[in-house]
């Protein structure tokens, strides 16, 4: 875990990146721009996940001596870090998109999306498989799981930068009956 909890810090600068810049380029240049600049953060973010589960795996023979000297205990790390190493890789786009949706105020989408994420991870503790080291770390995959679908569903599909041409609503809103987008052609 501390192997992984390292890798998190990598995360939360990609987080902090995307809630300064996103929100930034938005205000400075429209949704187009701030679209450019989340693409990029979501691109780098991933890119960060895959390079540390890349790094995590490939130093796991000279780090874990560094942990425990007992072999009962180096053997016993390498499921978990193996599991630890998928999550950094889920985790590139979670972090991106998370500090695009707090850059851009989205917070009760986050929210919403969190309490499934949390309701994903409850369930796999709940159950025969979270009872260990193995099923705890899989619980927190889960989490991060739902999280990634969350917040790259809510970039393209609902949030402020959304793309139009994948907009549900922008011909008619359904709701009131009038157009929300004036490029649209009359219902």
């Amino acid at each position: 875990m501390q192997i992984y909890s390292i890798g998190v810090v990598a995360h939360l600068a990609v987080q902090g990146t995307a809630a300064a810049l996103v929100p930034s380029a938005r205000a400075a240049s429209g949704d187009d721009a701030a679209r450019d600049v989340a693409d990029r953060v979501f691109l780098w973010g991933s890119m960060v996940g895959v390079l540390l589960a890349v790094l995590q795996l490939t130093l796991l023979p000279v780090l874990v001596p560094i942990f425990s000297t007992l072999p009962e205990v180096r053997e016993a790390v390498k499921a978990p870090a193996f599991i630890s190493s998928f999550i950094h890789v889920i985790n590139g786009p979670v972090f991106a998109g998370e500090g695009t949706m707090l850059g851009l105020g989205s917070f009760g989408a986050l929210a919403i999306v969190t309490a499934f994420g949390v309701g994903a991870m409850v369930a796999g503790l709940a159950s025969p498989l979270g009872r260990g080291l193995n099923g705890i770390l899989l619980s927190l995959a889960a989490f991060c799981s739902v999280q990634a679908m969350g917040v790259v569903l809510h970039y393209l599909r609902f949030g402020p930068l959304r793309r139009k041409s994948w907009d549900l609503f922008s011909r008619v809103d359904l709701v009131r009956g009038e157009r929300t987008n004036p490029d649209s052609p009359p219902a």
